[in-house]
């Protein structure tokens, strides 16, 4: 206990009740249960004041790009470009087809053409040999004169690669003969062409018409 001199009492504490009646007006301007640094402090300029421009708001990220997305434009693309060089190529192909039958057209044109001049001189000879058995009717002459413009048809027609087939006394082949008779008898020898009906002709080694035949037998005694 603390000792004071003399005979003076005591100092008195100052609680919160004599500290409310010293300054009321205090008491008054912060009630109970408030937290006086809690309290929003007025703006200095007064409710008038402009209000303060709000900050902008932060960019958001990028998206990040789909794979499938990626690849699909990329499939795209490249099935774009196969149409444009599949129709390229269709279009070259229409032209080259149309050249090739235009230049095997002209070909064939160009070889009857020569063929047909070289037939020329045998009409001719065939016109002149009509005239002369005409006029003179003799059967010889005229006879001499058909024979004359089948020799030079012949030579024609075999420069041109026409070859007759032989038949007549062959033995029978089915891919050069046509059998359009067949003698019967007792014979069973092998088959051949005993009469050629009508001629048959290759053309530079390929069958162009099959002689028409009367087949046999050979006979085997």
């Amino acid at each position: 206990m603390d000792q004071h001199r003399g005979d003076q009492p005591p100092p008195r504490r100052i609680t919160i009740n004599d500290r409310r009646t010293l300054h009321p007006e205090a008491a008054a301007a912060k009630p109970a249960g408030v937290n006086p640094q809690a309290a929003a402090p007025e703006s200095p300029a007064g409710p008038d004041a402009p209000t303060p421009p709000a900050r902008p708001a932060a960019p958001a990220a990028p998206a990040e790009p789909n794979p499938l997305e990626a690849q699909l434009e990329a499939a795209r693309a490249e099935a774009a470009g196969y149409l444009d060089d599949l129709q390229r190529l269709k279009a070259e192909f229409d032209n080259y087809r149309k050249r090739i039958v235009k230049e095997q057209t002209g070909l064939l044109e160009r070889a009857s053409a020569s063929l047909l001049h070289r037939l020329l001189p045998v009409l001719d000879n065939f016109e002149l040999a009509v005239a002369s058995a005409e006029e003179s009717r003799e059967f010889d002459r005229m006879l001499k004169g058909i024979e004359m413009v089948f020799g030079e048809l012949k030579e024609v027609l075999t420069a041109e690669g026409l070859t007759p087939i032989g038949a007549k006394g062959h033995a029978f082949d089915p891919n050069y003969h046509e059998a359009a008779l067949q003698v019967d008898g007792e014979d069973d020898g092998e088959p051949y062409v005993a009469e050629e009906l009508r001629s048959g002709y290759t053309y530079k080694g390929r069958v162009l018409r099959p002689s028409m035949v009367k087949v046999a037998r050979r006979h085997t005694g």
